[in-house]
């Protein structure tokens, strides 16, 4: 009999569900469902669009939709299921509504047959078992960089959301440096060019005349300031690197050899599994 998990990752810009299987810990070849949902629709719009992802997905693989994992973007409270996204720029028609009643109710299931963990917690998670950090590590820092800059760190055997963004950095807050916000108004600053993802920032980067390279130089500068004030407090063993891997290949070399020019040895790795990592980690909360 297999061990499968129906396992959902909601972010930006939607939802991807696939089995994973907890004995080898990777995502069964062929699973998958993604469906974009727009980030700013109604609280019912998005959960109907989740809801059918997800039956979707059970439907194709023809597996019951009975228990849940969900890696899902913050801030939430995971255990209540609460979301608590406000002034994000996603998914704000959720805020203070439960998310599990409310997935729960549109699938016919109970709200404890979801479990539910912060999508960054869940990708260090999977990167441990199956990535880059699955060798040898126990203390180990990650960070995501998508619509927002989220962190986690893997210690005592668990990978645990550090909610970083809002520690007080520079002259605000983590995120005001370290989030979409900061990088995509600075290129706008040096350009005039208005983008709003990350993904539009790595294809322009590829095009332009440097303007993209050095605005992901100032971001690593900002980042490795940030990691500096980590690494005194939690003395890691490993960095790693996901998300949007692309912009992080921008940004990769830079945070090398800053950390190096300070005789920091810490291995600093990217994400090795893209978005099959945040899956296995989640579906590991039906161990």
């Amino acid at each position: 009999m297999n061990n499968y998990v129906l396992t959902a990752e909601i972010s930006v810009p939607g939802i991807n569900v696939a089995l994973v299987d907890l004995d080898t810990n990777f995502v069964v070849p062929r699973t998958a469902v993604f469906t974009e949902v727009n980030t700013h629709d109604t609280a019912e719009n998005l959960i109907k669009g989740w809801s059918e992802a997800i039956e979707l997905c059970a439907e194709q693989n023809n597996f019951p939709v009975y228990k849940i994992a969900l890696a899902m973007t913050g801030p939430c409270d995971y255990e209540k299921g609460l979301a608590l996204m406000k002034n994000q720029n996603k998914f704000e028609a959720l805020y203070q509504l439960n998310i599990k009643e409310l997935l729960a109710a549109q699938l016919g299931i109970s709200p404890k047959n979801i479990l539910m963990k912060n999508n960054t917690a869940c990708l260090l998670q999977g990167e441990v078992f199956s990535g880059c950090a699955q060798v040898g590590f126990t203390n180990v820092l990650g960070f995501s960089l998508n619509m927002g800059f989220g962190t986690a760190r893997y210690f005592e055997g668990e990978s645990r959301d550090m909610q970083l963004w809002n520690l007080p950095f520079k002259e605000g807050i983590a995120e005001n440096y370290l989030g979409i916000g900061w990088i995509t108004n600075r290129y706008e600053e040096f350009t005039g060019f208005k983008v709003s993802t990350i993904k539009e920032l790595v294809a322009l980067t590829k095009q332009d005349d440097g303007i993209g390279q050095l605005v992901f130089n100032e971001y690593a500068e900002n980042y490795v300031k940030f990691l500096l004030q980590l690494i005194k407090d939690y003395q890691p063993q490993l960095i790693v690197m996901g998300g949007i891997k692309e912009a992080w290949g921008f940004i990769i070399t830079h945070v090398k050899d800053r950390l190096s020019e300070k005789n920091i040895k810490i291995p600093v790795r990217l994400a090795a599994l893209g978005p099959d990592a945040t899956l296995i980690g989640a579906a590991h909360l039906w161990d």
